[in-house]
């Protein structure tokens, strides 16, 4: 099916003119009618050919676009008409794959609510669910998205997406989980990360010279300021983010090797969803396997080796296996105690 935007304005402006039957459509007058919808749309001066006028009308005749136009032609006008008054391509009822793809579509920006412009997308859908006619609908819901539950992370969402793609410098309001008043910083911003559902800020801090990231939800104001944007020539975001898991990038940053060694059956999990991209298989027995990453360690890394609790052994290197001992020593110390009791 052709995806060409003027295609597509074409074969909805030859549906409109010949679904008009006071005059005669000529290939040459659908030709006119449709050069002069492109350049509405796009404001192109393009006329199509008479190759492209005839390819259109057999296209839209044969079914490869969804429907079967019942499109004839009259020899002694030398022009085409619909011969059912009433047909319209508009009113044609979309395929069970059409639909679905739409619901899929709509699914996906769903997650993007604190963009703008999504919510007129969402409601063509919502009128195309409704107003469709389909045989033997099946209506169930077949496909589930996690929902962020990130709602004031989101709502900056649209505002920084601009002043990255402008590149002006900002003023950030933002309140950090381990303080009790809130700070400012002047910040280059460079780009927008989700990661665990949350979105994170990747930018040029002016005050600490270096790149930083920042939680969206702990934003409490944006302001644009008249400061010359400062862009790092080789910070490449595919890059930054090549060798971490998550959005902290430690000052330290050096790859080295991550080993660990994961029971026989929570390997088979880990072989279908790697922790990370350089994952490969370094030992394997009856009882268990031993992975390696090469990456940079930080809190992310961490959280994401623990999550399998005592099916994994992080072996290497030393320093990453203490960190990880010392978290379970403090979390057997919590069960230890009462339950409810404050152990600090």
């Amino acid at each position: 099916m052709p995806t060409n935007l003027h295609a597509l304005i074409r074969y909805r402006t030859i549906d409109e003119c010949l679904a008009k039957r006071n005059r005669l459509w000529t290939w040459e007058a659908l030709a006119d009618a449709c050069a002069e919808k492109i350049y509405e749309y796009e404001g192109l001066d393009v006329i199509p050919s008479r190759r492209t006028i005839m390819y259109d009308l057999k296209a839209m005749r044969d079914g490869k676009l969804g429907y079967y136009a019942p499109i004839v032609y009259d020899r002694s006008t030398h022009s085409y008409r619909y011969e059912d008054p009433e047909f319209s391509i508009q009113k044609f009822p979309l395929g069970k794959d059409d639909l679905f793809e739409l619901q899929y579509a709509l699914s996906i920006l769903k997650n993007f609510r604190g963009f703008k412009n999504t919510s007129g997308i969402e409601n063509i859908i919502t009128k195309l669910e409704h107003t469709v006619t389909l045989q033997e609908t099946n209506n169930k819901e077949v496909i589930h998205f996690d929902h962020s539950l990130n709602e004031p992370g989101q709502k900056w969402l649209h505002e920084l997406y601009d002043f990255i793609q402008q590149e002006n410098v900002i003023e950030i309001k933002y309140q950090p989980f381990y303080l009790d008043k809130p700070y400012t910083r002047i910040i280059s911003p460079y780009i927008l990360k989700e990661y665990d559902n949350r979105w994170f800020l990747i930018c040029y801090d002016h005050k600490r010279l270096d790149i930083r990231n920042f939680a969206l939800d702990r934003l409490l104001a944006v302001e644009k300021q008249p400061v010359r944007f400062i862009r790092i020539p080789d910070f490449d975001p595919r890059r930054y983010f090549e060798d971490i898991i998550g959005v902290t990038l430690p000052k330290d940053n050096k790859v080295c090797k991550v080993t660990f060694r994961v029971s026989a059956d929570n390997a088979k999990y880990l072989i279908t969803k790697p922790i990370h991209i350089s994952q490969r298989i370094v030992e394997e027995t009856q009882e268990h396997m031993e992975f390696e990453i090469s990456v940079i360690p930080n809190f992310e890394l961490e959280t994401v080796l623990l999550s399998l609790g005592d099916q994994l052994e992080v072996l290497g290197p030393e320093n990453l296996r203490k960190k990880i001992s010392d978290r379970i020593l403090r979390m057997q110390t919590l069960y230890k105690q009462p339950r409810g009791r404050n152990t600090r």
